[in-house]
């Protein structure tokens, strides 16, 4: 049976045609449902037996061989409780082809955010180590937080995890548990679904890497703002299939050179002179996404104060190496992270400690507008 290439929306490049008068991104090849962002619509066109070449009729899912071609449009272009709507000639290309953020930005609505399995990248053998068992020293110092065990089972598609905690244990917040959820659940509908869907993905993708004992092993990395993923794939029967790693960036960053944990030692001292570098982040994992460095704490407030952003943070970046956030608005909650007293380069720090009593004010007061 002849497999069937899916295209990748939020990826390559799609036709632009109109359709009823609207603009819509066309494909002949199928567009997997499970990729359709939400509050977008996703159809099929279909031809006749006559004419499998014409568009005839718009159905929500042709599954014969009378599909000619699927649809993306963001607005709804037939009646939900019919099967089919009629084409009638009000089907035509216009010889352009864009990516998903380009139709979006020429349509001048927003760009519906990159799932984060389409995130995912081969890793180089380079690489290998950082997929594998480490020892504890050398997992402390690429922050390491823990992997997720994984296995179908002897009879699937039934799905196995088990958390395997590493490293400071300080480093698996709520924030990341969170995070780690929504990873996991992205993948399931990927590379993780099934483990035909596994072998499937590396065929297509790559990324082999040295190591392991009972067969090839395949890897891939995730990087989101504050953590990065290594998921590991060993697509075989009888065995744990895949290890998802998680790190925290920051750590893993500086954690590989010597060089770095010098600066990290001397960013902990006291008795050095240092420098600090305020940033806001705003609407973070958002199209509207920014981050603004370079400021005064005073400069800080100010702006995040001003930014009507459902997602923010307030942060600062101290003598090039260390980063912590210390106020936050996630979820509906604002408040001033206990992070910093947890790390070595700020816990002992007075400035840090000053600025943390005056955001604490602001927050009480209502300077932030929360």
């Amino acid at each position: 049976m002849e497999k069937i290439a899916y295209i990748n929306i939020y990826n390559d490049r799609l036709q632009v045609a109109r359709l009823f008068g609207a603009s819509i991104l066309y494909s002949s090849q199928p567009i997997p449902r499970e990729d359709v962002p939400q509050g977008w619509y996703c159809y099929d066109l279909r031809g006749t037996v006559k004419e499998p070449d014409i568009p005839y009729a718009l159905v929500d899912n042709a599954q014969d061989e009378n599909r000619l071609a699927s649809v993306l449009s963001y607005l709804p272009l037939k009646n939900g409780r019919s099967r089919s709507r009629l084409v009638r000639g009000m089907f035509q290309l216009t010889g352009e082809s864009a990516t998903l953020a380009k139709f979006c930005e020429a349509e001048r609505i927003r760009c519906p955010e990159t799932p984060l399995r389409h995130k995912l990248r081969p890793a180089s053998p380079d690489e290998a180590e950082l997929f594998f068992a480490l020892p504890p020293e050398r997992d402390k110092e690429l922050g390491a937080i823990g992997h997720v065990r994984i296995d179908y089972g002897s009879s699937q598609p039934a799905f196995h995890s088990t958390w395997w905690p590493r490293g400071p244990q300080e480093l698996n917040t709520q924030e990341f548990r969170d995070e780690l959820d929504q990873v996991v659940n992205d993948l399931r509908k990927g590379v993780l679904k099934s483990l035909g869907a596994m072998n499937a993905y590396r065929r297509s993708h790559g990324g082999a890497i040295p190591g392991g004992t009972r067969c090839q092993n395949y890897g891939y990395v995730l990087e989101t703002e504050r953590y990065i993923y290594r998921l590991r794939c060993n697509p075989t029967l009888g065995d744990y299939q895949a290890y998802l790693s998680c790190f925290v960036k920051q750590e893993q960053k500086m954690g590989l050179t010597e060089s770095g944990r010098q600066k990290l030692r001397d960013a902990a001292d006291p008795n050095v002179s240092h420098t600090y570098d305020w940033y806001v982040m705003e609407g973070i994992n958002t199209p509207e996404e920014s981050f603004t460095d370079g400021l005064s704490l005073e400069d800080a407030i100010q702006r995040y104060a001003a930014s009507e952003q459902a997602d923010k943070r307030l942060g600062v970046t101290k003598d090039d190496i260390a980063a912590v956030d210390l106020l936050i608005r996630h979820y509906g909650r604002e408040w001033v992270s206990e992070d910093w007293t947890k790390g070595d380069s700020f816990s002992k720090d007075t400035v840090i400690a000053g600025a943390v009593v005056l955001l604490r004010q602001t927050l009480e007061g209502g300077g932030t507008q929360c």
